[in-house]
Parts: structure tokens; sequence; C-alpha cells
């Protein structure tokens, strides 16, 4: 087991840029106040917040009033908000929404295999058509276009989703021709995306700046969860640089995000990644991303 102190020292200044928080439509284990208060606690430097069906900007600013912490909001392309809407970002973005995720519980890719979470099913139409970036031809659609040139103007984060590797490896790309500085690979060793090796490296050299691995894919929130060995391997053959270790936390059978991405370093530090790398991954690389 990795030493305590040690794995307390590296939670200072971490930043966890995936929690999800409450109040949401799926239950949540922290409210976005106890979200902020409980990463403060722990000496954080900052929390992203995210919501499936909402943007969370508006929220944010007033949990980092309230609190006197930075917590950062962001906005998801589903259907509630339009889905791939112009409009959307650009208000989201106005509100100070510091990432904008393609489609995540709606994308194509995610419901047409949606027994990955069971949870969502609850809530979510399993029969909807979800949504899919690319046209028939294979091109990214004109309202994608217009979402990467805000995004660019911005200089905010672009991050994938629940997309196809598909999808994403025409997106990247794009988005990096048109001037996206920050392009985040959402959770790619996720059971249900399932990128190998090879397209990690692939979708860096087409232009994404940060792999984001979390560890809610190595719980049971997931129905088939993966082995904390698949994320450890994956940093050792990629390289930290290029990697960002978040919790994707807030699910109620699960602990505290705090709790998880202490956790998230112990198991890291057990399967042989260095203490330097992962204060490159929890703390200097998210809060390059956030401009910290």
């Amino acid at each position: 087991m990795a030493d305590k102190n040690l794995v307390k020292e590296l939670m200072q200044g971490a930043i966890d840029v995936h929690i999800h928080t409450g109040p949401d439509v799926f239950d949540r284990l922290v409210d976005d106040f106890e979200a902020a208060k409980q990463a403060k606690e722990a000496g954080m430097k900052a929390i992203l917040i995210k919501n499936h069906m909402t943007c969370t900007a508006d929220r944010a600013q007033i949990v980092s009033k309230y609190t006197d912490f930075p917590v950062f909001g962001a906005v998801a392309l589903n259907f509630p908000v339009g889905g791939l809407n112009p409009q959307a970002v650009d208000t989201a973005i106005r509100m100070g929404a510091k990432e904008v995720w393609m489609p995540t519980l709606h994308a194509e890719e995610y419901l047409a295999d949606g027994s990955h979470v069971p949870m969502f099913n609850k809530v979510l139409n399993t029969g909807l058509k979800g949504i899919n970036i690319l046209t028939e031809e294979g091109a990214l659609k004109p309202e994608v276009l217009e979402i990467l040139s805000l995004i660019a103007e911005n200089d905010v984060i672009l991050a994938t989703g629940h997309i196809s590797i598909k999808e994403a490896m025409v997106l990247v790309p794009k988005a990096k021709e048109m001037g996206v500085k920050k392009i985040f690979v959402t959770h790619p060793l996720s059971p249900m995306l399932n990128y190998s090796v090879s397209d990690l490296k692939e979708i860096l050299e087409k232009g994404a700046t940060m792999l984001e691995h979390n560890i809610n894919d190595t719980t049971h929130q997931m129905k088939h969860p993966i082995s904390p060995d698949v994320i450890a391997e994956a940093i050792k053959k990629v390289g930290a640089d290029t990697v960002i270790m978040s919790t994707d936390g807030g699910q109620v059978i699960n602990p505290a995000p705090v709790e998880m991405l202490e956790l998230f370093i112990s198991q890291m530090l057990d399967l042989g990644i260095s203490e330097s790398d992962i204060s490159t991954m929890v703390r200097d690389n998210p809060a390059r991303m956030l401009e910290l």
C-alpha cells in the first residue's frame, strides 16, 4: 500500500476536472458546495463540476464565491441543451464555462449500448436515436464547426465526451486546424469507448492535448469495470505529460470525490507510477489547461 502521507502530500494543489454533483437528475453523493468544501479541506487547488443535462458554469460561480475556493463549470452537448447547439455553447462560455463536452449520455455511440452504466437507464430513454457529430459522408456537421469556432475564439477546453473513436479521430485534427488549443479525450479507456494504446497514440498525434483517465472506470458503477492496471500501463506506454488523472466521481455507490482521488493516487503509486508523474497528472497538467 502506498504511504498515506505521500498520498496526502500529492493531494496538495491537485485539481479534479471531472466531478458530478447535485442537484442532478441522477442521485449524487455530494452537492456543489459539499464537493468544494471537501476539496478545499483536502488542500486541493480547484475542481470542475459536470452535469450531463445542464450547464454548470453559473452554479460554479456561486459556489466559488461562498466557499472561497475555485470551482469551474462546463456544458455537455446532450439533448436538454439542444444537442449540437452553438447558441448553448456561446451562452455557456459567456457564463464562464471552461470546458465543452461533445455529446455524452446522448451520443449515438453511448445509446447504442446503454448497459454500460445501469443507473442511467432509470432516467434515459434508451429508445432515443443518439447524436452523431458526423454527416453521412463522414465530415463534421456544420453546427460542430460553429461550435469549434466558438471554442477556439474563447480558448476553452474541447472534450470528446462519449462519441465514438471514429468520430473523435475526425473531430480532433479539425479542431486543432481551427485553432483549438486544449483538447481532452474523455475517459478513453472506459469500456464504453475502449481505446487501445495504439488509438491513444494516434489521437495524440492528430492533435489531442490530454488523455483524461479516471478512477470511476474501475468501480462497480460500471457494468464492466476495468482494472487499475489498464490505466497504469497506458500511462507508462504513452507518458504522463499528456495525461490528466480525474475521478468522474459523485456517484452514491462510490466514496466522495476527494477520497476517490486519494485512492486513485494510491493505486497508481502501487502500480509503479512515480510521484513526479502523478504530480504532473493531478497538478501541473490540469492547472495548465485551466490556466491556474
